[in-house]
């Protein structure tokens, strides 16, 4: 290579290598939109049931035809209403007939291409929220609410959550906000069911835990159990040799800075089964016999509210461990199921018999579903196929959690890029209209998270003031407060207006009920007179 050659060689390397270092050092001041198809790209993971859904969609497609919105009334909904239900009418001591119409969200409805306002400062603002105008089922949630009313005036008792969901709610996010507002209005310590491990143990704000010694483990995210029921959270782990053991360390939300009343749950344990366990950093340790002969055991591993607690099992191989419950005794227990990739399907997995053991012992008030995201990601005409399937979950919920109220969250926005511009997918509409229809089927109650966050094309702002990740989809930690609390807030609007109601009906009651006796007290002369 000649000199001029070589100089033109190394000037062009020169230039190639200074754009490449301007280009990383300047990428995290570019705009994210620049970004977002490799995001996409990304692998998704899916449980094993959403799988086979989608083979079998891939086996119909061509049968599958497109379900076209529409303004049309559902079907009228005329049944009697129990007058007890203050949600079901005004004050009333008389039952009454009431008819109401439900319809459902409509693609149509919403103008994909909206632009937001900008502030002062051409800064898009987050949009407000949406009213909701169609099915909201709030009528469904009348348990749970006379459970919250009774623990409210009473101070006594308590009320406890199952929160199911995918990724979103990975790390105990959103579910950490809403535990603690809830709490602090109605009392209540402690985080909850944990389990044994789980994807995001160490990254997990409100509790740390991890394991060491050699564990295995099972996941309805894989498929059917083999023999051993799944545990409430859909997992079950089995210690491999004496070398298991789990730390649990309290962490620094508010309403959970103590590990409280830790208590064990296990299958079925064997007589030289024990647990060794050590408190905080005391030399000195307890030691507990594994050796429940049901397929669901529970015992109670100290009475004392601690910072950190190790559990080491011994001759423990093959039994059957689900968890720790960490909750006091009185107020709310939310207890945060999270499984990346979850699309709600294997929850059909879990054993109703079994399930209904937990429930003896949890007696769970609210089921909250929250899922949507990883269904997200097959691009269909229309998720009637979901709906039928997420139906029969439900229904199975049901039966596994009989005094339980369902709470369905439809998804939230997702933003993809359309044209150089992050936007809503129609597809999120049409995935929440399947949502909203499954929980007016099941006769669930239903909140809508991409009404909460302002509707069409709010993800991309909320991505834009740090509340999202870049992904589109995906709440980043303040996004998540932001979202739990708005959930718990759209709860307590319900809620709120059925404590108004239940105090006037009371009150109602009472006056009736005094007058009555005044009556019967004035009567009472008169049927003395001869």
């Amino acid at each position: 290579m000649h000199f001029k050659e070589q100089k033109q060689f190394y000037f062009a390397f020169f230039v190639i290598a200074l754009g490449g270092l301007l280009f990383y050092l300047t990428k995290p001041y570019l705009p994210s939109k620049m970004f977002v198809e490799h995001n996409s790209s990304a692998p998704i993971v899916v449980d094993s049931l959403m799988i086979k859904a989608m083979k079998d969609l891939d086996l119909v497609t061509d049968t599958i035809t497109d379900t076209k919105d529409s303004n049309q009334i559902i079907k009228p909904i005329t049944k009697p209403i129990n007058s007890i239900n203050p949600l079901s009418s005004l004050p009333s001591l008389e039952t009454v007939k009431n008819t109401s119409y439900q319809n459902l969200i409509n693609t149509a409805d919403f103008d994909f291409n909206l632009e937001h306002p900008t502030d002062s400062s051409s800064i898009v603002t987050i949009p407000k929220t949406m009213t909701l105008k169609s099915y909201t089922g709030i009528q469904h949630l009348t348990r749970f609410f006379e459970k919250l009313y009774e623990l409210d005036q009473s101070k006594e008792g308590k009320v406890r959550i199952a929160y199911y969901g995918d990724s979103m709610i990975d790390g105990d996010l959103i579910v950490q906000d809403f535990r603690s507002a809830l709490q602090s209005h109605f009392g209540g310590r402690g985080v909850g069911f944990v389990p044994i491990e789980s994807e995001s143990a160490r990254t997990r704000y409100s509790i740390k835990h991890y394991t060491q010694g050699n564990w295995r483990q099972e996941n309805f995210m894989k498929g059917r159990a083999d023999s051993i029921p799944y545990g409430i959270n859909g997992g079950v782990f089995f210690p491999a040799d004496s070398t298991a053991r789990v730390t649990y360390l309290a962490s620094g939300i508010k309403n959970a800075y103590r590990l409280n009343s830790p208590r064990l749950f296990y299958g079925t344990g064997n007589e030289n089964a024990f647990l060794k366990v050590t408190e905080e950093k005391d030399s000195s340790a307890t030691f507990i016999a594994l050796n429940g002969s049901l397929s669901m055991n529970s015992t109670t591993i100290s009475t004392n509210n601690l910072r950190k607690i190790e559990l080491d099992f011994s001759n423990a191989q093959n039994t059957p461990i689900y968890g720790v419950d960490f909750s006091n005794h009185t107020g709310i227990a939310v207890d945060g199921f999270s499984n990346r990739g979850n699309s709600g399907l294997p929850l059909s997995l879990l054993d109703i018999s079994q399930m209904q053991r937990f429930d003896k012992n949890f007696s769970y008030d609210l089921i909250i579903l929250q899922f949507g995201a990883n269904v997200l990601a097959i691009k269909s005409k229309n998720y009637n196929w979901y709906k039928s399937r997420m139906t029969k979950v439900v229904t199975h919920l049901k039966q596994a959690f009989p005094e339980a109220d369902i709470l369905i969250l439809g998804t939230a926005d997702k933003g993809t890029k359309f044209q150089g511009a992050v936007k809503t997918d129609s597809s999120v509409v049409k995935l929440l209209r399947s949502q909203q229809d499954y929980a007016l089927k099941t006769e669930s109650s239903f909140i809508s998270l991409f009404h909460l966050m302002g509707g069409v094309n709010s993800m991309p702002i909320w991505t834009d003031q740090k509340l999202a990740n870049n992904d589109y989809t995906h709440f980043s930690p303040q996004g998540s407060r932001k979202i739990g609390r708005m959930i718990y807030g759209e709860l307590m609007d319900g809620y709120s207006a059925f404590a108004k109601a239940r105090t006037q009906q009371i009150a109602l009651q009472q006056k009736t009920d005094s007058a009555t006796i005044k009556t019967v007290h004035d009567s009472i002369p008169n049927l003395r007179k001869p």
